[in-house]
C-alpha cells in the first residue's frame, strides 16, 4: 500500500509539473503577466522558479519509476529513452553535495537578469527573454538543491534573507518616482512594490509559522518512532 501511495504521489507530481509547464508557455499567460511589473515579477518569475524546483523532484520520481517502465512488456523504446535519461540524471545528482556552488550560481544568475539594462533588453528581445526564463528555471532547480544540501538551518536563513531582500525591494519600488526598468511605468513599479510587501507579510505570518510547525511535528514523530523502536528492542532482548 505504501509503494502504491508513493507511486500515486509521483504521478500526481508529474501531472502538476506538466500543467505548470503548459501554463508557462501559453502566449496569453505571458502577455498578461508582462503587462505590469507586479505580475511579471510576482507571478511569471515565481512560476519559473517553482518549475525549476519541481523539476528536481520530478527527475527523482522518474528515477524511482524508471525500473517499472524499463522492465515492462511493450515498453522497450520507452525503456531505452528512460534508461538514457536516468543515466544523465544520476550523473547530475552526483553534484548535489556542492550546495554552496548551487547557491552562488543561483544568486549570480538572479542578479544578472535583474540588472536594469539587462532586464530591459530581455523584455524587448524574444531570444534574450527565453534565455531569461530558462535561467530562472535553473535558479529554482539550483536553489532547491542548495537548500537540501546545506540543511535545515540554511532553509530558515534563506527564508529570512529572501523575505528581507523582497521587503527592501518592495519598499523601494513602492515609493519610486523614476522607473528602474525603462520598459515599465512608475505606477507599474509602485504596484510591484505593493505586491512584494504583501508577499513579505504572507511569508512572515503564514509560510514561516507553517514551516516551523511542520518541522516540529516531523521531529516529534521521529523521536516517538525512535523511542518506540528502542522499547521494542529492549523487550526482545
Amino acid at each position: 500500500m505504501r509503494g502504491l501511495s508513493s507511486r500515486k504521489r509521483g504521478h500526481c507530481l508529474i501531472a502538476i509539473f506538466g500543467i505548470l509547464v503548459f501554463i508557462s508557455v501559453q502566449p496569453t499567460f505571458l502577455e498578461f503577466t508582462e503587462r505590469d511589473l507586479a505580475y511579471h515579477m510576482t507571478l511569471e518569475h515565481t512560476l519559473f522558479f517553482v518549475i525549476g524546483a519541481m523539476s528536481i523532484q520530478v527527475a527523482e520520481t522518474i528515477l524511482k519509476l524508471s525500473n517499472r517502465y524499463r522492465n515492462g512488456v511493450g515498453h522497450r523504446k520507452l525503456g531505452l529513452i528512460i534508461s538514457l535519461w536516468t543515466t544523465i540524471l544520476r550523473k547530475f545528482f552526483t553534484l548535489n553535495k556542492y550546495g554552496y556552488v548551487w547557491l552562488i550560481a543561483a544568486i549570480g544568475l538572479l542578479t544578472f537578469w535583474h540588472i536594469p539594462w539587462v532586464f530591459d533588453y530581455a523584455e524587448l528581445h524574444q531570444q534574450a527573454h527565453i534565455a531569461q526564463h530558462i535561467s530562472f528555471i535553473a535558479v529554482g532547480a539550483m536553489g532547491f538543491m542548495a537548500m537540501r544540501s546545506l540543511g535545515e538551518s540554511f532553509k530558515l536563513l534563506a527564508l529570512f534573507a529572501l523575505n528581507g531582500v523582497m521587503g527592501f525591494a518592495g519598499l523601494m519600488f513602492s515609493v519610486l518616482n523614476v522607473p528602474v526598468y525603462r520598459v515599465y511605468s512608475v505606477s507599474s513599479h509602485n504596484n510591484a512594490g505593493t505586491y512584494m510587501l504583501v508577499s513579505c507579510i504572507i511569508i512572515l505570518l503564514v509560510v514561516l509559522p507553517g514551516y516551523l510547525i511542520h518541522r516540529t511535528l516531523f521531529h516529534i514523530r521521529v523521536r516517538q518512532s525512535s523511542s518506540s523502536s528502542s522499547v521494542s528492542s529492549s523487550y526482545q532482548s
